[in-house]
């Protein structure tokens, strides 16, 4: 398997606190199950990651990715901003302005989304309006509790 993958991050930190933090990454992986491409960037003016959850303030970024696996197929493209976004323990949730528009078909899932409204079905289970979304990796929240 080949893979190459370059990301810059850039921040005004104090600890786990960052400020005016801007993230950008691209990548490419190809091998004998497949291939993927992924191109994104976002900037946050407050995040707190401590390792266990991200919190994101007035974020917003856009990203692109398509994939070619043994084990499914798909393509998304990403777009928006957003007043809080949360992440911990394998829950997720956006409160903001949302364009995502794609469909993934895996052997753990299968979502679809068009200008924001979506839906997931899976490992991760959840739900997107172009104003906020809501999702569970049921792995990540199960293993949490045992």
């Amino acid at each position: 398997m080949s893979e190459y993958k370059t990301s810059c991050q850039l921040s005004i930190q104090d600890g786990n606190s960052h400020t005016w933090c801007t993230e950008a990454s691209a990548g490419v992986k190809s091998g004998l199950c497949g291939s993927s491409a992924e191109a994104k960037i976002g900037s946050s003016v407050y995040r707190y990651n401590d390792g266990v959850g991200d919190l994101k303030i007035m974020s917003g970024g856009f990203g692109a990715k398509a994939r070619s696996y043994i084990d499914g197929i798909g393509a998304k493209f990403e777009a928006g901003l957003n007043l809080v976004e949360i992440e911990t323990g394998g829950f997720k949730s956006k409160i903001g302005v949302s364009a995502d528009t794609g469909a993934s078909f895996r052997s753990n899932g299968v979502e679809a989304k068009v200008a924001g409204f979506g839906v997931k079905v899976g490992k991760e289970m959840g739900f997107s309006t172009p104003i906020g979304e809501v999702s569970f990796d049921l792995e990540k929240v199960f293993s949490s509790w045992f």
